[in-house]
């Protein structure tokens, strides 16, 4: 059974409002990095290569955006699980760090973590230590998270995981991860 597009969106607001409810901190991380995810810029390494790649039935938050800019790339361009066929949706800030936060992508609203599933197939949160061309001070200073974002966190990517795209996408990232790295600060 096909969910419709109304259907899809419902369910896509209902988990940011869900992740709306808990922060990693108890105050504005972006202060402590000056919003450096939103705005990094450097000689070879530009804010506006900043896309975040969005989950199946995401894109129709972005629909209409004034300050997002929605595009898609094929799935056969890129290294993406053979169960993601078509278009892969990715989305970006037009004029970061001021856009709507009431609409930022899944990945924004649950980083510092990233789910990983080991090599038993045991899911867990871990840190996102990604090679990104900046530093996050929540995971390089090892800054304690706030318990009800953890578990908030846990609860939606498990609930994310029943869609087996995802499940593929979130198993493919994290055999990559296991070909780089054997030991990862699980958080959950």
């Amino acid at each position: 059974m096909e969910i419709s597009a109304i259907e899809m969106k419902k369910s896509i607001r209902k988990i940011y409002e869900r992740l709306d409810e808990v922060t990693p901190v108890d105050f504005d991380c972006g202060r402590l990095c000056g919003e450096v995810c939103c705005v990094y810029d450097a000689e070879d390494y530009h804010n506006e290569d900043l896309a975040l790649y969005l989950l199946p039935g995401e894109e129709l938050m972005y629909e209409g955006s004034d300050e997002f800019e929605l595009y898609y790339i094929d799935s056969s361009e890129i290294k993406y699980p053979h169960s993601w066929k078509g278009q892969i949706y990715l989305v970006k800030c037009k004029n970061p760090p001021k856009c709507d936060r009431s609409i930022r992508p899944i990945q924004c609203r649950t980083f510092p973590l990233i789910p990983h599933l080991d090599k038993k197939g045991e899911f867990h949160l871990i840190f996102d230590e990604s090679e990104f061309p900046y530093k996050c001070p929540i995971v390089h200073d090892h800054i304690k998270l706030n318990e009800d974002f953890i578990k908030t966190t846990f609860e939606i990517w498990t609930m994310l995981m029943a869609n087996p795209l995802v499940y593929d996408l979130i198993d493919m990232d994290s055999r990559m991860r296991d070909n780089r790295k054997t030991d990862y600060e699980i958080v959950i």
